[in-house]
């Protein structure tokens, strides 16, 4: 079986606990409370991408170019639109981090009843800050490279499922998901 690992690593998110989470910075919404591609967040003194960026990929037997959620340091210069002439707005949060769930997606796959693949990804992460949350979350469409934003209170509740992944498979085909939240305090 062949397993591929793409969620943030928790020992990272977990510096954050107690630093003050600055501000996040992404393009401006238009239409819905999503941005295309990446969102900078400004942790304590650090800049860190949340990226969501299609690249090739091994999407279950086929190489497609599948959009894949990343979490990095950079420095803020890299926190640029994936639009030309767009000006990113930053939105201040000012408070400090009391935790952050990870939200990670366990996709399985087996072929002719054999399991042939699992799949780990961060589907979200949630920031609870000054008694509220912010979330971050990657589209569950595998090519799109959207990340919706939302603030409020139990956004655990308003991550979106991922039944989609299930559907319009070949007969040989039996896909699975399940979903794990980690707490990090």
């Amino acid at each position: 079986m062949k397993s591929i690992d793409m969620r943030f690593d928790s020992n990272l998110i977990k510096s954050w606990i107690g630093k003050s989470f600055v501000k996040y910075k992404c393009d401006a919404f238009e239409y819905t409370n999503s941005v295309t591609q990446i969102v900078g967040l400004y942790i304590g003194d650090e800049v860190y991408a949340f990226t969501n960026v299609q690249e090739a990929v091994d999407y279950f037997g086929a190489t497609d170019d599948m959009a894949v959620a990343k979490l990095s340091v950079t420095a803020d210069s890299m926190i640029k639109s994936a639009f030309k002439d767009v000006e990113m707005i930053s939105t201040p949060v000012g408070e400090e981090i009391t935790s952050v769930k990870i939200v990670n997606e366990q996709q399985t796959m087996a072929i002719n009843g054999e399991p042939a693949y699992e799949v780990w990804l961060t589907r979200a992460i949630i920031f609870e800050v000054g008694g509220r949350e912010i979330s971050f979350e990657k589209d569950t469409i595998p090519f799109s490279e959207e990340i919706t934003i939302q603030r409020g209170y139990d956004l655990i509740d308003k991550i979106s499922g991922n039944d989609d992944f299930l559907e319009a498979w070949d007969e040989e085909y039996s896909p699975a998901y399940k979903r794990e939240v980690v707490v990090v305090k």
